[in-house]
């Protein structure tokens, strides 16, 4: 328990205080709740990915259900991907949207490839690291990841080539 923490803030201190962008490709990075950031995918076979981390940056807004396309520009740099981690809402009133917070993992690829990746996840904030299910990447439609409850810390890793996620390109034989 205390290895992975010390792991968690060591790598979170790399990437947020050296700025030293972007980093050595790896298999998977903790981030913390509340940023934005975006990776580059660096193949290591005809499958698998590496990845860097080309941004981190603080993002403390709740983002609103109806609004995610406004975080995303419509094209970006092959074989990256860019990612929110943070607090969503939904609902029309203030009292509504009050009650119906909740964690968010919001991406949009600008690979061409759709991919599949596991995520661990601490939901509590010195717990352990569990599994959790995701729908994948999908090549330049925006992605979301929603939880009831409070998640500090996400790891993704395993990111690899998943032609199932290309089903809907037009003249894709998968």
């Amino acid at each position: 328990m205390k290895h992975i923490l010390t792991i968690a803030f060591l790598t979170i201190v790399c990437i947020g205080q050296a700025q030293q962008l972007p980093t050595e490709p790896m298999d998977g990075v903790i981030f913390p709740i509340g940023i934005k950031f975006a990776i580059k995918l660096v193949p290591t076979d005809s499958v698998n990915y590496n990845y860097s981390v080309l941004s981190f940056e603080p993002f403390r807004k709740i983002v609103h259900s109806s609004k995610y396309d406004e975080l995303f520009e419509d094209s970006g740099e092959d074989n990256t991907i860019v990612f929110y981690f943070t607090i969503g809402t939904h609902g029309k009133t203030e009292q509504e949207q009050n009650e119906n917070r909740h964690t968010l993992l919001i991406m949009k690829s600008y690979s061409k490839e759709g991919l599949a990746y596991t995520s661990e996840m601490q939901p509590k904030e010195y717990g352990e690291f569990e599994w959790t299910s995701n729908v994948g990447v999908f090549p330049n439609i925006i992605v979301y990841e929603m939880w009831p409850h409070m998640i500090y810390h996400i790891r993704l890793k395993e990111f690899k080539k998943d032609a199932s996620k290309n089903w809907w390109q037009a003249g894709d034989d998968n």
